[in-house]
């Protein structure tokens, strides 16, 4: 009996405790502000076209705020498959770049939509040490796609869509 009686009161402080406090329903995240300001300022990438050759073949080409040396990858999708058709590595030289020429295996690419991804990576296995000391690995570059990677190093990512 006097289990019953402890048992009873044990109850009516726990649900007791709950009463007069407001409680959430559902679990709720915090949205973050760009406190670091990295997506703030003038866009790095000022140009992007990609075009064709004479014989059909795919190139890229654009300008951006990027040291010369900076290695920037160049990832071309099918849209709206998402399927990779190719990825091709640039080197900036006077803020400027122009893929080689890119060919499916069937040939050159057919005529649709394209999804384009643009990446860098500002660390040792990406970036030459010149890039590195001029950009204080990434830190100092600012802008539209500019972000931090997993390690806290700065990163550069920007996605188009276009047509050809």
């Amino acid at each position: 009996m006097r289990r019953g009686w402890v048992l009873a009161l044990g109850m009516v402080l726990i649900v007791g405790c709950g009463r007069g406090k407001s409680r959430h329903s559902s679990l709720e995240f915090e949205q973050l502000a760009d406190t670091a300001g990295l997506t703030r300022g003038e866009p790095l990438l000022t140009a992007f076209e990609p075009y064709r050759m004479s014989n059909g073949a795919m190139r890229v080409r654009g300008t951006v705020g990027f040291p010369d040396g900076t290695r920037l990858q160049v990832a071309i999708y099918r849209k709206p498959s998402r399927q990779m058709v190719q990825s091709v590595q640039v080197t900036i030289v006077k803020g400027a770049f122009d893929s080689p020429p890119v060919i499916g295996e069937q040939g050159p690419l057919p005529p649709g939509e394209y999804h384009f991804e643009l990446r860098s990576f500002f660390d040792e296995q990406w970036q030459p040490s010149a890039v590195l000391r001029a950009t204080a690995d990434g830190r100092t570059l600012h802008g539209p796609g500019i972000t931090r990677d997993r390690l806290g190093r700065a990163a550069f990512l920007l996605e188009r869509d276009v047509r050809l």
